[in-house]
């Protein structure tokens, strides 16, 4: 009779700790999954930044192929600007408008750029910038950004 009353006091005791235990990998689980996203999060802030580099070096090209457009203010414009449309620098501008827009988060409204030129130098500030997605809670991570790069042409 001891036998099977200490048989019942041991399964029931091994319940308790199976039901911890899945308590236990519950929160875990949670934790990592916590973790992935944010690990996402983080991954496409960073592509968004490595485009805006590749989009202000696609304009620096540019504006080196067209040098005496450049040194004449051609490529000069403030953010969505494409200047005379009808000349190389200004279908250039145009064209970089449109992929910023195309590629970066924003839209039309936010994600642009602009070309600054030191006045009577080689010396141009190349902005550009974009709206970062808002978290769920929208507390983290959104609002607009920038990526500006100073070159000598």
């Amino acid at each position: 009779m001891k036998s099977n009353l200490s048989a019942r006091r041991q399964g029931g005791f091994t319940l308790v700790e199976i039901l911890v235990t899945v308590v236990l990998i519950s929160v875990g689980l949670l934790g990592i999954a916590a973790l992935q996203l944010q690990t996402l999060r983080g991954n496409q802030e960073a592509y968004v930044r490595s485009q805006a580099s590749v989009l202000s070096a696609d304009i620096l090209d540019r504006m080196r192929a067209n040098a005496s457009a450049f040194r004449a203010g051609g490529y000069d414009a403030g953010y969505n600007g494409t200047g005379d449309t009808s000349t190389r620098a200004g279908q250039d501008l145009a064209e970089w408008q449109t992929t910023i827009n195309r590629t970066l988060p924003g839209g039309v409204e936010v994600a642009a750029g602009r070309v600054e030129r030191v006045a009577a130098t080689q010396i141009v500030t190349i902005t550009i910038r974009w709206r970062e997605r808002a978290t769920g809670d929208g507390t983290a991570n959104g609002g607009d950004r920038e990526f500006r790069v100073r070159s000598e042409i």
